[in-house]
């Protein structure tokens, strides 16, 4: 056995002694960056559900407005035919800058409710029409009813309970995207007018 200073037990002892805090420090680098990439990861989808929250906030009422209408209850005595289509113009535009935060699921569901309610490319120039009867809201509003609303309305009449239906859905894919629990969508509640069909 070699008596000098640097034997083989000695060398493996000294390299030990610099591959524990080598390895350490890789470790430990190797932590920081898999804990930032989490961090980043959680910022986010913060950030994501906070802009779906906006987003929510924003169209959630003029969908409700929309239903509201095509159902015959709340306002839909205040809002005239001129502006529910004007209205279809300003969904038109924020649903489908919303698309890329949602799912497929919502923007689907966004488009069938409108389908419901409006028939569009009626004509080169033309405004969509809405998909509803013309002659109840006529009755109901008698002599505030202006001759230049009947163009607004289609021959084409969707079910209410099809147009509420086709809400909830809307309102299930917003919860799911926004990460509240399905179940916890509150269901319309009442019954439709019996007196629309």
């Amino acid at each position: 056995m070699d008596a000098g200073p640097w034997n083989w037990l000695e060398v493996a002892k000294l390299v030990a002694g610099l591959f524990t805090p080598m390895a350490l420090a890789i470790f430990g680098i190797y932590i920081h960056r898999v804990t930032k990439r989490f961090e980043l990861i959680q910022w986010r989808s913060q950030k994501l559900i906070e802009k779906r929250i906006a987003i929510y906030d924003d169209l959630a009422p003029l969908l409700n407005d929309v239903l509201c209408y095509f159902n015959y209850v709340g306002h839909w005595k205040d809002v005239d035919p001129h502006a529910m289509i004007a209205l279809k113009r300003t969904l038109d535009k924020k649903i489908h800058l919303a698309a890329p935060m949602f799912s497929k699921a919502f923007f689907s569901a966004c488009i069938d409710f409108q389908n419901l309610c409006y028939e569009t490319h009626t004509g080169w120039g033309q405004d969509a029409k809405l998909k509803t009867k013309c002659k109840r809201r006529k009755d109901a509003l008698g002599d505030k009813w202006e001759d230049d609303w009947d163009k607004c309305f289609s021959n084409l009449v969707s079910d209410p309970e099809d147009i509420r239906s086709a809400y909830l859905k809307i309102m299930e894919s917003f919860a799911k995207d926004i990460g509240v629990h399905t179940s916890s969508v509150i269901p319309l509640s009442g019954g439709l007018p019996g007196n629309i069909r």
